[in-house]
C-alpha cells in the first residue's frame, strides 16, 4: 500500500484514465505504484445493477489479484436528497453502492468511502435540509452495517450549510469529501481547513493553479507535505484519492503525483 510519511493510504481514481475500460485501468493503477484505487460507481461498467452479485464477484477477485484496495466508490450527482420526488431514489441508488462497498472492501483496511454531492439544502429547518438529514441518516446506518463510510461533497458555496448539516450525526460513519485542489482554487487555505475539520470522510487529491482546477498533484500550487501534516493533526487515517482531468500521458502524471505526495 502506498503511504506517505504521515500515514494515510495514498490511491489512484480509475477517472484519470478517462473511458479506458475498467480492467484495462485497474491494471495501470498498480502498474503506475499505488496499492488502492477509487471507482466510478457512476459509470455503467461499475454500476451496481451492471454488475450485479457475480459482476461484484469477478471484480473483487480482480482487484485482489493486483492486491488493490478501494479507497471510494464514487455515485457521481447521485445524492441530492432535497428535491423530494428524486429522495428515494437516491437513497436507493446509494444503498446500491453501499452494498458494492462491502462486497469489494478488502479485509483490514480502512472503510471504504461511498462519494456522493449533497446541493440546494437551504436553512437547517428547511424542507431541503430535513429531506437531506433524513436521508442521510437512514444512509448511515446502512454503511455502518457494510463497514463502509459516507463522503458528502457540497456544492458550490454551499460548504457551511453542509457542515452544519453533519455536526447533528455524533459518531455515524458520515463526514466531508475534502478536496484541497478546489478548495485552493475558490480562494480557501486548505491547509487551515483541513487542521480545523471535524468530519473528514474522504480526501480527493487534486490540485489547482490561479487560472486551472483539477491538475494532478504536483503540477498547481497545493503544499502536500503540509497539507498531508493537518491531516495528522485531524488524526486521518482514511485514503486519500488521486484524482484529476485525463489529459496527456496519465500514467506518468499519476506516477509524478504519487511522488508529490511522499
Amino acid at each position: 500500500m502506498s503511504s506517505n510519511l504521515f500515514g494515510p493510504a495514498i490511491a489512484l481514481s480509475l477517472e484519470v484514465f478517462g473511458a479506458l475500460s475498467g480492467r484495462a485501468a485497474v491494471e495501470r493503477v498498480r502498474a503506475v505504484g499505488y496499492g488502492a484505487v477509487g471507482i466510478p460507481a457512476w459509470r455503467r461498467d461499475f454500476a451496481p445493477e451492471t454488475l450485479g452479485t457475480s459482476g461484484a464477484r469477478d471484480l473483487a477477485a480482480y482487484l485482489g489479484k493486483f492486491s488493490l484496495a478501494v479507497s471510494w466508490l464514487s455515485a457521481g450527482r447521485k445524492g441530492r436528497f432535497t428535491v423530494s420526488s428524486s429522495v428515494e431514489e437516491d437513497v436507493d441508488s446509494l444503498r446500491a453502492v453501499i452494498d458494492l462497498a462491502a462486497r469489494l472492501r478488502a479485509p483490514s483496511m480502512p472503510p471504504t468511502a461511498v462519494v456522493a454531492t449533497v446541493g440546494a439544502l437551504g436553512s437547517a429547518d428547511s424542507a431541503p435540509a430535513t429531506n437531506a438529514r433524513e436521508a442521510i441518516s437512514a444512509l448511515a446506518a446502512d454503511a455502518d452495517g457494510a463497514g463502509a463510510i459516507l463522503a458528502l461533497a457540497a456544492s458550490e458555496g454551499e460548504d457551511a450549510l453542509l457542515d452544519d448539516l453533519l455536526t447533528g450525526f455524533g459518531d455515524a460513519p458520515v463526514g466531508r469529501l475534502v478536496d484541497p485542489g478546489a478548495m485552493l482554487f475558490s480562494g480557501r487555505d486548505p491547509i487551515a481547513a483541513a487542521a480545523a475539520s471535524k468530519r473528514i470522510a474522504a480526501v480527493r487529491a487534486s490540485d489547482s493553479s490561479a487560472e486551472e482546477v483539477n491538475l494532478a498533484p504536483g503540477e498547481g500550487r497545493v503544499a502536500w507535505r503540509e497539507f498531508l501534516a493537518a491531516l495528522a493533526v485531524r488524526d486521518y487515517h482514511g485514503y486519500v484519492t488521486v484524482e484529476f482531468a485525463p489529459r496527456g500521458d496519465s500514467n506518468a502524471r499519476a506516477a509524478q503525483a504519487l511522488g508529490a505526495m511522499r
